[in-house]
């Protein structure tokens, strides 16, 4: 489990519930998954628990200083662009496509306000994710 000190601002891209195997998934996207399991893996070593649907994320730090505008665009550049993704998408056909925002609003000593442009809200609606956010 990561600890609230380890825990650092990110946003992550987040597909669950498809039928390949979770390696697919990375190998179409060109990256390395910073996540991942398939249907039927342990949930965690040493518990009997499997996985009833699989799942893969993929996960970009920042420092506390970047602005919440220049986080997504920042993730799509480095995941190949929003065209490429949703042709990823297609492919896996995911239940659930999520992108997920980690940010420090109690640990930080900085304020941590902000906003998301026209333009990358129009990203999210063309990949068709929700959008997620935990603050800690």
């Amino acid at each position: 489990m990561i600890s609230m000190i380890d825990r650092k601002k990110s946003i992550s891209l987040i597909f669950r519930g498809f039928n390949l195997a979770a390696q697919d998934v990375e190998a179409l996207i060109g990256m390395t998954a910073s996540r991942l399991g398939n249907v039927g893996d342990l949930v965690r070593p040493n518990v009997k628990t499997r996985l009833t649907r699989s799942y893969i994320g993929f996960t970009l730090d920042f420092q506390s200083s970047c602005e919440l505008c220049d986080m997504l665009p920042a993730l799509f550049n480095h995941l190949g662009g929003v065209d490429h993704l949703c042709g990823v998408r297609d492919k896996v056909l995911p239940e659930h496509f999520q992108i997920e925002f980690d940010l420090p609003t109690r640990t930080s000593e900085d304020v941590q306000d902000g906003y998301l442009p026209t333009d990358v809200i129009a990203d999210v609606l063309k990949l068709r994710a929700t959008l997620g956010f935990s603050f800690f």
